[in-house]
């Protein structure tokens, strides 16, 4: 009987063969339990057994090379390149540069032996050069010889892509380390020359870093002390987004790759990604791979981009000393979609669309019900405020709807600082949202002071109750519901950069109107900045320069009397408005 292959053995008893090979140690790991595969051949005869081995032997190569690609992928992201700068050299921090060194130099000969490349005259040569190695490697250790030390710790640190921070003591005390790490190494491969199991360890990650997940949710509770309200609904979207798409790692792991893609796959989402994670329960990163559109350049510059360069900042600041690597950076990073034209924004609507919406049959049935009176109210509040929709919502008819004591107007408190709903955290958009905004004569004419008394009889704490709060939010119901009466009277218009899509074209056509009318400080009503603080007439086209931060500062906000000459000037005498039923 000929010599049997390495790994084919013939059962003793049966005679059928098998294959029996030991798992190799650096990937054990991948077979939990096992230390060696055995499986039968299925055959007694010895060519068809050879053949068969040569085939499984071929198989098995396969498939431990694709397991030791992915360990090996798994580990550069996730241990070796967790030093991606090093700022102190602590003693962690050695530990783990010296384990590291270990690992790789055992690993490399556990390869070559595996894949059958030694050759006994190497093995003899290595054995006397390591021996040689190890002698002047524990004169060098022993009399602290830094300048012979300091060489082969210097070439592993280049190759390895390590970039040290450190003083000469602490580099001094790596090198002696490094010293011992190689003698040990040095022994344990002397070892193996020897026929004796040395196992390759595996590579622990010594400096623990915190995850992404946990840097994101603090940046989120940082962000919210800064008062910067509309901005933080940004944040609080980009955040998620990050981890989802980057995976949640270790901060030290992180590398310019992870953010290159995460740049790159968040530009590939199409608009109104979110309803389409949640409808088709796909995960965002999913989402980005099915080339299903793409975002604006507008909103990939004005949110995600805008989110992550400060959060960059602010992580080299608060978490460099916990391993965030110092390189990361979003410099330079460029919008490459096609939707560089800017596209999203709301035209006013025209005089013949506004009497379609407000002298409609649909508009007429809201008036007659009681029970549709949210629905009523809420165009043609939108209309004679130009106010945001969740402004509207969010006011609590209870204490936001007030009198003013000295001239008798009456005007929305638009604050976040009053008591709201339970269910919401009332907001403002930017500081200038703050504002008292008096109601329009034509909305008490037709009867908005009866349908507030009779929501303050009923404990309502949210103007449009029948609307619900979502998400936190008075106004996503309300703005839904919006968007699709509009789609169902014909009035909806995509047209890029001229569109009408929902309550936000009401600002547009508020002022626009006021525009055409000649009615300046109409930016008062809306809450945009405003650098005009009397009742004036534009003249030749002209309106008085713009004033200092400091000017406006001590202007403070014009008296609700006179923005309400602002509004009452501001009509829609082309529309015959339909008055509600008393509630």
């Amino acid at each position: 009987m000929p010599m049997l292959p390495t790994g084919l053995q013939r059962h003793p008893k049966s005679g059928s063969y098998y294959l029996r090979r030991r798992i190799p140690t650096d990937i054990l790991a991948c077979y939990p339990g096992k230390k060696e595969i055995t499986f039968s051949l299925r055959t007694k005869d010895y060519r068809t057994a050879v053949e068969r081995h040569r085939e499984e032997e071929a198989r098995l190569t396969a498939e431990w090379s694709a397991k030791r690609q992915a360990q090996a992928s798994r580990l550069a992201r996730q241990h070796l390149q967790v030093i991606t700068r090093i700022d102190a050299l602590t003693p962690e921090t050695i530990d783990a540069i010296c384990l590291h060194a270990e690992a790789a130099s055992l690993a490399g000969d556990e390869a070559r032996r595996e894949s059958g490349t030694y050759t006994l005259e190497e093995i003899e040569d290595y054995q006397s050069g390591y021996a040689e190695a190890n002698r002047v490697l524990k004169s060098a250790v022993a009399i602290g010889d830094y300048e012979l030390l300091r060489r082969p710790l210097e070439q592993f640190l280049q190759l390895y892509r390590y970039q040290l921070k450190a003083s000469d003591a602490e580099m001094r005390r790596l090198s002696l380390a490094y010293g011992r790490m190689a003698i040990r190494t040095n022994d344990k491969l002397l070892s193996r020359y020897e026929g004796k199991d040395e196992p390759t360890p595996q590579l622990a990650r010594r400096l623990d870093t915190p995850m992404l997940s946990e840097v994101t949710q603090n940046y989120l509770e940082y962000y919210k002390k800064l008062g910067k309200t509309a901005m933080l609904r940004k944040v609080s979207a980009v955040m998620p987004l990050l981890v989802d798409i980057v995976g949640d790692k270790p901060i030290g792991s992180l590398t310019q790759t992870d953010l290159e893609a995460y740049f790159e796959a968040v530009q590939t989402l199409p608009p109104r990604w979110k309803d389409i994670c949640r409808q088709e329960k796909l995960s965002p990163r999913e989402l980005a791979t099915q080339g299903r559109g793409e975002m604006s350049k507008g909103t990939f510059d004005g949110t995600y981009l805008a989110v992550m360069t400060p959060f960059i900042r602010y992580c080299r600041r608060k978490w460099q000393d916990h391993g965030w690597p110092m390189t990361l950076t979003s410099e330079g990073v460029q919008y490459i979609g096609k939707r560089r034209d800017a596209e999203g924004g709301q035209r006013a609507f025209a005089p013949e669309e506004l009497k379609r919406l407000f002298e409609g049959k649909e508009m007429a049935a809201f008036a007659r019900d009681p029970a549709s009176a949210h629905q009523y109210w809420l165009p043609h509040l939108g209309l004679f405020t130009g106010a945001r929709v969740n402004e509207l919502c969010q006011l609590n008819p209870q204490i936001d709807i007030l009198q003013d004591a000295r001239t008798g107007t009456w005007y929305l408190d638009i604050t976040p600082e009053s008591e709201g709903h339970a269910n919401i955290d009332k907001s403002v958009k930017t500081a200038g949202s703050k504002r008292k905004l008096p109601l329009h004569p034509k909305l008490i004419e037709l009867g908005f002071l009866d349908y507030v008394a009779a929501a303050k009889a009923r404990g309502d704490t949210l103007l449009f109750q029948a609307f619900p709060a979502s998400a936190g939010r008075a106004s996503p119901k309300a703005a839904d519901w919006f968007r699709k009466f509009l789609g169902e009277i014909d009035l909806r218009d995509e047209t890029p950069n001229a569109r009408i899509v929902g309550m936000h074209a009401f600002r547009s056509t508020l002022l626009n109107r006021a525009m055409v009318l000649g009615v300046v400080n109409a930016e008062a009503i809306t809450g945009h900045v405003s650098n005009v603080t009397s009742l004036e007439k534009v003249q030749d086209g002209q309106v008085e320069r713009d004033a200092s931060a400091v000017v406006k500062k001590y202007r403070g906000e014009l008296p609700v009397d006179k923005k309400l000459e602002i509004l009452t000037r501001i009509t829609f005498p082309e529309v015959s408005f339909i008055r509600p039923s008393k509630p």
